[in-house]
């Protein structure tokens, strides 16, 4: 049995056998008359070829212009919500023919017979295998697809498309991390633990020895959490370690905004239907006020209260507002026990909602590094259960830990094309961007623009 490990691992086997057998194709192509956008469209077809079936070969004629789709798995709907776009797009004379092509699954023989006679042999369905097994009736050679730089900027491009009519036309959700906060200079990670640090009190340790705590901690940042926790219980209560953290969290904030995240904002406000609520792993409540002052009313969600006819923003690590004054608080997820605490319990709300999230609407991913362990988990969990075809996007800043000469370029484009094909693994499309306070608020625009 064929193994690939994502998408585009499928991509290059299905145009390298495209490409050897001289038969044009184009990839990612738009639909002329919709939002679809075509996993492969060949616009003279297949003509004179032959499929396995059963220890021996049958005709696979496909006349005129064919679109292909390539899942990863089927589910019960994917073959009829095929069906009906092949129809749409033959309204329009667009296509002759259709090909769905699935690595996992399979199908009936009466599915077969029925889909055949449905749409009078126009559309097929093919597992890779099968179509990789495929005989031409004359041998046409082309050229083997050589290995060439990952090109990340092209790859952002059509990622872009993908996103634009995902959200388009699906509902979507945000998750968002540290670095929307940022923007609006609150605190990193590190730097907030190093405000509580000095907050603590302690005779022995301050700001400075920060970095020689974290390799005691094995440069585990939850692991930090969980020190300056035991450093604070002997000195203060809940009460006492709450205000620490708000006074490290917001000291100094003069802004509760930036270009990120007013286009965050807007990107709600105008696709305001599709979106359904925010993610966020952060404490503050920066969201809250930038789309209450564009007049998006909303509701913090940090343990069970749920939301009335208003925008959700689920606060899944914790809540620390900037004005308490109705007491309205939920002690962060900061330490590593704290962590693993919440974490243990699959039904626990942050989890739920997170799959939610995951499995029933786009997600778009800002202003994390994606290194969280339970996130993760929770892709890959959401993934298994779907077609198996990156369908959420990450915003990620370009790799340049190589440097910036033209042999680091080649393998800092090598470290994006490998983390590219890893966050597929996981569903997740990347797109690539340069600079966080610039042009990545112009990338958000460019989602609704």
């Amino acid at each position: 049995m064929l193994k690939f490990r994502n998408s585009y691992e499928v991509m290059q086997a299905v145009a390298q056998f495209l490409v050897e057998r001289g038969i044009p194709f184009d990839i990612e192509k738009r639909s002329q008359n919709s939002n679809y956008i075509y996993d492969i469209f060949l616009p003279e077809g297949l003509k004179n070829v032959t499929r396995p079936l059963g220890g021996k070969y049958v005709s696979l004629d496909l006349k005129g212009p064919t679109g292909v789709e390539i899942k990863g798995r089927l589910l019960f709907d994917t073959i009829s919500r095929y069906g009906n776009l092949y129809s749409e797009l033959l309204k329009h004379n667009e296509v002759s023919s259709f090909l769905l092509i699935y690595i996992e699954g399979k199908v009936p023989t009466s599915v077969y017979s029925y889909i055949y006679h449905k749409y009078k042999g126009r559309f097929h369905i093919l597992s890779l295998e099968q179509f990789l097994g495929i005989k031409l009736s004359r041998n046409t050679r082309g050229p083997v697809i050589s290995e060439v730089t990952y090109d990340w900027r092209s790859d952002r491009d059509r990622t872009m498309g993908h996103a634009k009519v995902s959200i388009a036309e699906n509902n979507f959700s945000l998750f968002l991390g540290a670095g929307v906060s940022m923007s609006a200079n609150l605190p990193c990670w590190r730097n907030l633990l190093a405000g509580m640090i000095d907050s603590c009190k302690q005779r022995m340790f301050k700001e400075a020895d920060l970095d020689q705590l974290t390799k005691v901690c094995y440069n585990s940042s939850i692991g930090m959490g969980r020190v300056i926790r035991m450093m604070m219980e002997s000195k203060s209560n809940e009460e006492g370690f709450y205000q620490c953290l708000h006074d490290a969290l917001y000291n100094g904030i003069d802004s509760f905004s930036s270009p990120l995240i007013t286009e965050i904002c807007n990107l709600i406000q105008s696709k305001r239907q599709q979106a359904q609520g925010i993610i966020t792993y952060n404490f503050d409540d920066v969201m809250e006020r930038a789309l209450k002052s564009c007049g998006i009313g909303n509701y913090s969600i940090f343990g069970q209260n749920q939301p009335q006819q208003l925008f959700p923003i689920y606060h899944v690590h914790g809540f620390v507002p900037f004005e308490n004054k109705e007491n309205i608080k939920s002690l962060p997820v900061l330490s590593e026990e704290e962590y693993h605490r919440v974490y243990a319990n699959s039904y626990n709300w942050s989890n739920v909602e997170q799959i939610h999230a995951l499995s029933r609407t786009t997600c778009i991913f800002i202003g994390l590094s994606m290194t969280d362990p339970n996130l993760r988990r929770l892709l890959d969990i959401a993934n298994k259960d779907s077609e198996a075809d990156p369908r959420h996007f990450v915003f990620l800043p370009c790799i340049d830990s190589f440097g910036k000469n033209k042999a680091a370029e080649v393998k800092n484009n090598e470290a994006m094309r490998i983390q590219k094909e890893m966050f597929e693994e996981l569903g997740l499309r990347v797109v690539w961007y340069k600079g966080h306070n610039d042009e990545l608020p112009k990338f958000i625009k460019a989602l609704y623009g």
